[in-house]
């Protein structure tokens, strides 16, 4: 189960933002960042009612750096690269034999 923040904050990207351009490339508003970390940490459950989306992806981008281990743990990284290499020559493969 994710915590409250990740689920609150991608149940509302997923209902207001898919859409919206740069949506993890625009920064939100930092003071209302704040704000609702604070809230989180306090054990609240804020709205986001009146928030903007761009302000919510800051928030959930802001919590996948504080954690104290990345999603993808130190120990998996080199294979998750060989994995994407992987991928990507199976796909080259694909698209040549489509091409052909």
């Amino acid at each position: 189960m994710a915590p409250l923040v990740v689920e609150q904050c991608v149940d509302f990207i997923r209902e207001r933002g898919l859409l919206e351009v740069g949506l993890f490339r625009k920064s939100g508003q930092a003071t209302l960042v704040k704000e609702l970390q604070n809230a989180f940490d306090a054990g609240e459950k804020p709205s986001f009612d009146s928030t903007d989306v761009h302000t919510v992806a800051s928030l959930l981008k802001l919590y996948l750096r504080e954690l104290p281990e990345p999603l993808v743990p130190f120990s998996r990284y080199q294979d998750l690269l060989l994995c994407e290499q992987k991928i990507s020559a199976e796909r080259k493969q694909v698209c040549l034999h489509l091409v052909a």
